[in-house]
């Protein structure tokens, strides 16, 4: 039976449905005389008709089932298969009965009325999702509101929150806590939809956010903007894989229990509640109202399960209601969640309430605009009038109007931004989730990078500075200096970032870096100050290289999915530390050279199906794409361009994607492979990312030395499987530790070409791949104490005599 478990675990419900139509004519046997008032309806369902005078019926639903019965007074009753979605005539000839008494026996049933209701609610999941629709469209409010809780008891008691009258009216209770609101946007908007082609389109026609601005908390509350569908199978929430209650497995992880019946809004719908079987499965726990007839989901309101596997989340409530808008369909009209985060339970630190409310009305059912009309340079559309609504226009339009304190929340956060407690916490978060502290029109950090050590520089100290949104939106200002007690030099930099075109994101970037530099560290960690593992080393950080750069980028959102990065860069390199730079020649071997510099012009296409955004004024978060991501980049380096010394293209192509498994929790891959064309030294080649620290490194080569391996045509792939709590929840013990399994495997093959090796000798470690391509494993444990990661990894190949093959890494490791 696990295969069948295994088969309905990835099977999607999501098939278009059609109607079912059946026409005929119901006649006597014998006579052929038509059977007035006949009842004509589709097996073990509520949908059906009567015949007419003349005996003819016509039937036609989404709702059909495989059989239609007839059934008339005093004749046999006929059951005959019917062909789903299409449309067909059935005649019906009915035979007299002949009347006979049985025996009768009455026994219990051999199913649970919950498990029968269940079982039709998934029967009918396809139907009642609006998928199965042709086209539709309507109106959306949209409400997030974000407040800080766990304030105490004794923050009324501070003089200085005493002194401010108009504070103490905002603190409002919920489930027995005090919060404050912090936050609240708004907007009103269009959304069209049609599928065959599939398109949408949504048109934002008002939008405004009120309250504390900059609060980078986006990345904690992002799924919020994602839509929960009962009608899927898994609910994602938080990076998360919640398992519906109707899933088509849903039986195999909830109990059920048929409750009660009643009337909502004139329609007859059974009540239904639901709690988990297990403890540690990511589960709710809650109730449904069901439709009799059609079987849908008429509303529904769920917790997440206290024992459910999750962080930093005290409290998740949503609460969903649906309507039927037209005949046999639905759409939901009211969508409500509120979670509550902190960061640990019962935690006395002041944490956040995320509220969000969406309203839909004025529904167009499967009339859909012609392809043409979803065209648009992105899936949301603003208009230029858009956060530009007086108050008098959010009072005729917005579908619920605000509160008080809704009304006033600037006013009050121009009140409650005196209160030290509150500034404290405001700029804490924002140090927190961005490492730098905000200083009015200027923010100071980074606090990831404010000391480090390597065996050239010694200990290092370094202080970032940049603008901030109050200075402006559209423009950004940085610089660095940093400095070296061993070598007792300043290093220094600067950057622009500028928004060119800021409804469609166009940012350019121009910048200067005089530096160090560690070349073959991870995507994540491109400097040494960069490296936060830098105080735990496995081997000394000694082949450095001094980086003096300059030049500038332009990324540009083309389309809705595709992204085109394009730059120039001039740089020249100089060896520190052990690092050497040796040109063969012709009599005593090789020359040693001081430096060396290239100017490259580079051109990267990436395309991502679908992806969303969180956006702020010069960064944005990613809140992922269903679908692979693809990049293609294209190098080229030019001789002679301001002194630069080699000539040679580069081609590399990546793809790579998170999707989530459901209950055997998330996977992410990588996979792969460039090519150089020309000569040129190798630190402007394939150098394969390594790591010699203790600390683990997603994006590196965790066994690997730095220049172990050096390439000009290499492939490589990389994945990573978060398997939440499906292991470890089983066991009673750790489930309450909430420890998680984490497997990952990377492996890299590569080639050197001779000319490279003629243009500048590699350095003493680099090994050539040979026809054995580096591998490593790695299997461990996350979310000890909810903020660590520890691995053990296996390096598989190319061994190193005197080295164990198994070492340790860790890392800070924040998930939900």
């Amino acid at each position: 039976m696990r295969w069948i478990l295994f088969i309905f675990l990835f099977t999607s419900t999501y098939l278009t449905a059609q109607k079912t139509g059946v026409s005929g004519l119901v006649v006597e046997d014998e006579t052929g005389e038509p059977i007035p008032f006949a009842s004509v309806f589709f097996k073990d369902s509520k949908i059906g008709t009567e015949t007419d005078f003349d005996g003819k019926y016509a039937i036609e639903s989404y709702y059909a089932t495989d059989s239609l019965v007839v059934r008339a007074s005093g004749f046999e009753t006929k059951t005959v298969a019917v062909k789903q979605d299409e449309s067909q005539v059935l005649n019906f000839r009915m035979e007299p009965i002949t009347q006979t008494t049985d025996e009768v026996f009455i026994t219990a049933p051999d199913e649970k009325p919950s498990t029968i209701l269940h079982r039709r609610i998934v029967r009918n999941k396809h139907i009642n999702n609006k998928e199965k629709l042709e086209a539709y469209s309507y109106q959306s409010y949209n409400k997030i509101q974000l407040d800080l809780n766990n304030i105490g008891d004794d923050f009324e008691g501070r003089k200085i929150v005493q002194n401010l009258n108009l504070v103490m009216d905002y603190l409002d209770t919920m489930d027995g806590g005090k919060y404050l609101p912090l936050i609240l946007t708004e907007s009103l908007s269009e959304y069209y939809y049609r599928t065959n082609p599939t398109k949408k389109k949504e048109v934002v026609s008002a939008s405004r956010i009120t309250g504390v601005k900059n609060l980078e908390v986006n990345q904690f509350l992002g799924e919020m903007y994602q839509d929960i569908n009962v009608y899927e199978n898994y609910i994602g929430i938080f990076d998360k894989s919640f398992i519906s209650p109707i899933a088509n497995f849903g039986l195999g992880y909830y109990k059920f229990y048929l409750q009660d019946s009643a009337f909502i809004d004139n329609q007859w719908c059974y009540l239904m509640t639901f709690k988990p079987k297990r403890k540690g499965d990511l589960t709710f726990e809650g109730e449904m109202w069901v439709h009799d007839t059609t079987y849908a989901i008429k509303k529904w309101s769920a917790n997440v399960a206290d024992d459910a596997n999750i962080n930093y989340v005290n409290g998740f409530y949503l609460e969903q209601m649906f309507n039927q808008v037209e005949d046999e369909v639905w759409m939901l009209t009211y969508d409500r969640l509120i979670v509550d985060l902190n960061v640990y339970d019962n935690s006395k630190l002041l944490g956040l309430y995320g509220r969000k409310l969406t309203t839909r009305k004025n529904f167009v059912i499967n009339k859909p605009h012609p392809p043409d009309f979803y065209k648009a340079s992105e899936n949301v559309v603003m208009l230029d009038s858009a956060n530009k609504r007086d108050e008098e226009y959010w009072r005729k339009h917005r579908h619920i109007p605000l509160n008080k304190q809704e009304e006033d929340i600037d006013v009050m956060i121009d009140s409650l931004n005196e209160v030290p407690l509150f500034k404290a916490f405001k700029n804490l978060t924002f140090l927190a989730t961005t490492g730098f502290y905000p200083l009015g029109k200027i923010e100071l950090g980074n606090i990831r990078s404010l000391i480090s050590y390597n065996t050239v520089e010694g200990f290092r100290n370094q202080i970032q500075l940049r603008t901030s949104n109050d200075f402006s939106e559209r423009i950004e200002f940085s610089g660095k200096l940093a400095y070296g007690y061993l070598d007792q030099q300043f290093k220094y930099g600067g950057g622009i970032r500028f928004n060119v075109t800021p409804k469609k994101r166009g940012m350019l970037k121009v910048f200067y870096d005089y530096d160090v530099q560690q070349l073959g560290l991870g995507e994540n960690a491109a400097d040494i100050d960069g490296a936060f593992g830098s105080l735990l080393r496995t081997k000394p950080l000694n082949q450095l290289i001094f980086v003096e750069k300059f030049g500038a980028e332009l990324e540009k959102d083309i389309g809705k999915s595709f992204i085109i990065t394009a730059g120039g860069q001039w740089k020249s390199l100089s060896a520190l530390g052990e690092t050497q730079f040796r040109v063969p020649n012709s009599y005593v071997g090789f020359d040693f050279i001081n430096e060396v510099s290239t100017f490259e012009t580079s051109l990267k296409i990436r395309y991502a199906k679908n992806e969303e955004f969180i956006s702020g004024s010069f960064d944005r978060i990613s809140i992922g794409s269903k679908y692979p991501i693809v990049s293609l980049e294209g190098v080229l380096g030019i001789k002679g361009v301001l002194g630069s010394d080699y000539e040679y293209q580069k081609l590399e192509l990546k793809i790579k994607h998170s999707p989530k498994l459901g209950v055997f929790g998330k996977l992410y891959y990588e996979i792969y492979g460039g090519m150089y064309f020309g000569q040129a030294a190798y630190p402007f080649l394939k150098v394969h990312e390594g790591s010699q620290t203790y600390w683990f490194q997603s994006m590196a080569h965790n066994r690997m030395d730095y220049f172990e391996f050096i390439s000009d045509r290499y492939v490589g792939a990389t994945a990573e499987h978060h398997f939440n709590g499906l292991f470890f929840d089983r066991v009673p013990l750790i489930r309450k530790l909430k420890w998680r399994l984490v497997a990952s495997a990377k492996s890299v093959w590569g080639e050197l070409s001779s000319k490279q090796r003629t243009a500048m000798l590699m350095p003493d470690n680099t090994t050539a791949f040979g026809y054995t391509p580096y591998v490593e494993s790695a299997i461990g444990i996350e979310n000890i104490f909810k903020v660590f990661r520890v691995d053990a990894v296996w390096r598989m190949t190319h061994l190193k005599p005197g080295d164990s093959p198994v070492g340790i890494r860790a890392k800070f490791s924040i998930r939900f």
